[in-house]
């Protein structure tokens, strides 16, 4: 059964039929008013809760391409059947093809910047920038809880678009400063991702510990996200992989329980350098879609996006025969390479075309369309019933 139902079509008007008696027309009238004030009465639902999943290089062929090498069958995912989609434009300010940093920017913070900016933008001359405001500063600033969650490196660009504000993404010791020096509220309540090593030889150079300094911030600390259950503030820092699912489970276990309502951004990398793993991801994080949309409660908007799209392009590959062992086939055959694979192919770098936004939930239907960015910040803050400031 289609998900667009059509209404049946009114009659056409005929000059045969008669015409309303006055007092039923008068009586139609009067209804209409009466409906028509008591509409203009109503709000859409607010948000209490919103959820932003962001497929770090999730691009539409990637999206299509994970479903059919795991299902053997199109529009297969979860996120595929999520009732409001639209189409978002992925230009930074000073390139048609935008990295995470200025991607993830336009997202959380409503404004372009240039590549490489992290929730700043240009302001004046000789390079001088100015911090804008993210949806979780809002958050933290109105008393919500928040949380990042990741499988790449939590001061990378995406994460720390959420709450940090550098000119160069690359700016690692700073991130984390600001990571335990927040601008608003008490900072991010949640932290789960990888770089552990990284945050041992920034908080060094300050003759301190990772551990030590993120709990004279009030964090529990540790490589477990099995921690976040106990501890409303923790910070979970590692260098390998994890269960994603338990880990966003335990978070929105921890963060439901402000009244207030909470924001959890949760990154999953998809890039495909090598198809397999990054299109395994694309499932994973439909799969953590799926059930968080179970758990969420009818207060939550659940947004997925994409910063950016990559290059892999499906190519190839029959009906009838499961598309993952074509693909492995035609990647063992002499000669093939990643770029020439005639089932999938990948050029390893971001691409310029428009990418899915699909959500559901209290302000999703304002995803629909075509749309920069910028409005996926908008579309959330609506959601909340919140003004922006700057």
């Amino acid at each position: 059964m289609s998900m667009f139902r059509r209404n049946p079509p009114f009659p056409a008007a005929s000059r045969r039929h008669q015409r309303p008696r006055k007092g039923l027309a008068l009586a139609g009238i009067v209804a209409g008013i009466l409906l028509a004030a008591g509409g203009a009465g109503a709000k859409e639902p607010q948000a209490r809760n919103v959820i932003l999943f962001l497929g770090d290089a999730g691009g539409l062929p990637t999206i299509s391409a994970a479903g059919i090498l795991a299902n053997d069958r199109p529009q297969s995912l979860y996120i595929q059947s999520l009732p409001d989609v639209g189409l978002s434009d992925t230009s930074a300010l000073n390139r048609w093809v935008t990295d995470s940093a200025a991607g993830m920017t336009a997202i959380m913070t409503g404004h372009k910047t240039n590549n490489a900016m992290v929730s700043v933008v240009p302001s004046g001359d000789g390079g001088a920038t100015a911090p804008v405001k993210t949806l979780l500063e809002y958050a933290e600033q109105r008393g919500l809880s928040t949380g990042v969650i990741t499988n790449m490196k939590i001061w990378d660009a995406t994460p720390a678009a959420c709450y940090a504000h550098v000119a160069s993404r690359k700016e690692t010791d700073e991130i984390f400063r600001q990571m335990l020096a927040p601008r608003f509220g008490d900072g991010v309540d949640i932290l789960i991702g990888k770089g552990r090593a990284d945050a041992a030889a920034s908080f060094a150079k300050l003759q301190t510990t990772a551990e030590q300094a993120f709990t004279r911030a009030g964090y529990r600390f540790g490589d477990d996200p099995a921690l976040v259950r106990e501890a409303g503030r923790a910070a979970v820092l590692r260098d390998e992989d994890f269960a994603p699912m338990p880990a966003v489970e335990a978070a929105i276990g921890q963060l439901a329980r402000n009244p207030k309502g909470y924001f959890l951004m949760v990154e999953w990398d998809m890039h495909t350098p090598d198809p397999r793993k990054g299109l395994r991801h694309v499932v994973e994080m439909d799969d953590m879609i799926r059930r968080v949309s179970a758990i969420a409660g009818k207060d939550t908007l659940i947004l997925f996006t994409a910063d950016h799209s990559f290059a892999l392009r499906m190519g190839g590959g029959t009906r009838g025969t499961p598309l993952a062992d074509q693909f492995a086939a035609e990647t063992a055959k002499p000669g093939v390479t990643t770029a020439s694979n005639a089932v999938i192919s990948v050029e390893d770098n971001h691409t310029g075309e428009e990418v899915i936004a699909a959500a559901s939930g209290p302000g999703a239907g304002q995803v629909r369309g075509f749309f920069a960015n910028t409005h996926l910040f908008d579309i959330m803050m609506a959601a909340l019933g919140w003004q922006r400031d700057n």
